[in-house]
């Protein structure tokens, strides 16, 4: 047999050409076929052209949605975050280690709860005062700073990347 007459079988596109108006229809009905399931979306089609609707709404209702960024720009604090932060020198000292030493990773969870445990309630108040303000105004300069010099590299860098990715994009 020869090459050309053999019975090959191709795919079809998984695309289906709509004209502007078909879309427009088909739009209006999306909402109704996401909320029902099964045998019940077939009411949702109109009968004309029935199979070519039925697969443009499988294909459109489950559209990805944008993915979280992996860096939070914001930051939300809790009495606890206040908490080791303002004693952040007393927990240090309580596990025995140099800061950015390996040990320090192991024994800083338990230092810090000794360290706060230890606290009047009074000063968690206090603390739990200091998060509310700081969510709402903004945490001092000094906080900011040091956030901006632990985290501040690795945001330029997701914010600059995210930025080229756009502009590359939009360019014609």
């Amino acid at each position: 047999m020869a090459r050309s007459e053999s019975p090959v079988v191709v795919a079809q596109s998984k695309k289906v050409p709509l004209d502007k108006a078909e879309v427009m229809v088909l739009r209006a009905h999306l909402e109704d076929w996401k909320s029902v399931k099964g045998k019940e979306q077939s009411r949702v089609l109109i009968e004309s052209s029935k199979k070519t609707y039925k697969q443009w709404l499988q294909n459109n209702s489950h559209r990805k949605q944008a993915p979280k960024s992996l860096i939070k720009y914001g930051r939300h604090w809790t009495a606890w975050q206040v908490l080791v932060h303002t004693n952040n020198a007393l927990i240090r000292e309580e596990t025995g280690e140099m800061a950015g030493s390996e040990g320090i990773i192991g024994k800083w969870p338990k230092a810090a709860m000794t360290i706060i445990n230890h606290l009047s309630a009074e000063e968690k108040e206090e603390a739990q005062a200091m998060a509310e303000k700081w969510n709402n105004e903004a945490a001092p300069r000094e906080v900011q700073a040091q956030v901006a010099e632990t985290k501040g590299a690795d945001m330029i860098e997701h914010f600059a990347t995210e930025m080229f990715k756009k502009a590359a994009a939009i360019r014609p």
